[in-house]
């Protein structure tokens, strides 16, 4: 439950950070998307363990953040930031982040933004024409973007061992302690399996709504 928890948690940041940025990349002028997008893929370029100790020198007692707090007067001691639920979530956020951000711009890119005119003229205010018409056709990139940071999520390992504490052990670590620590394998290979069916479970909405998408429209 823990890590179904987690793994919520950072879909949802990363929807809420990705969909402006998705939106203002497909808003941009076409000369300047290349540049936007390469961005965004700029970090798998990077190791990815190397980008999360990177969060480690971040988020440490003595780490960056901290150090420029303290020479601001903000802070009178280091804030422990390091191996909580803050850090993990902002890992994992990190890391996942692109997964949620190429799938929505790929379906807004493709939305005509002349329906938002049109919704204009009609005398809506730009939230509402947001609500009512750019949120709902681009529900199939939203639920593509859910997916693609739910599932892995689910059975993270590197990033809770790494950024979290003892209290924010997640399934795919329960599963590596009980094969190479208790070496106890029958528990394992059934927790991985719970682990499979929570990913297929989000799998099967995915493909029951991509489905429906796909269907033509009479």
């Amino acid at each position: 439950m823990r890590s179904i928890a987690y793994a919520l948690a950072t879909a949802v940041l990363c929807l809420l950070i990705g969909y402006p940025f998705s939106y203002f990349i497909a808003r941009s002028p076409a000369s300047v998307r290349p540049a936007l997008l390469m961005m965004v893929m700029l970090p798998f370029w990077t190791s990815f363990l190397l980008r999360v100790y990177a969060w480690k020198g971040i988020l440490a007692d003595q780490g960056v953040i901290n150090q420029v707090l303290l020479g601001l007067g903000l802070i009178d001691e280091p804030i422990q930031m390091l191996y909580t639920n803050v850090s993990m979530l902002v890992g994992m956020t990190y890391v996942y982040l692109p997964f949620m951000v190429l799938p929505l711009y790929a379906n807004l890119v493709k939305m005509d933004f002349r329906l938002l005119e049109a919704a204009y003229d009609l005398g809506t205010t730009p939230f509402k024409a947001f609500w009512l018409v750019t949120v709902p056709l681009s529900k199939a990139g939203i639920i593509a973007g859910f997916m693609l940071v739910f599932i892995p999520c689910v059975g993270e390992f590197v990033i809770p061992s790494l950024l979290g504490g003892p209290e924010n052990i997640m399934i795919g670590r329960v599963v590596w302690d009980e094969m190479f620590t208790s070496n106890n394998w029958p528990r394992a290979s059934a927790l991985a399996v719970v682990m499979i069916g929570l990913i297929v479970i989000p799998l099967a909405i995915y493909y029951h709504y991509t489905g429906e998408a796909a269907e033509p429209r009479h």
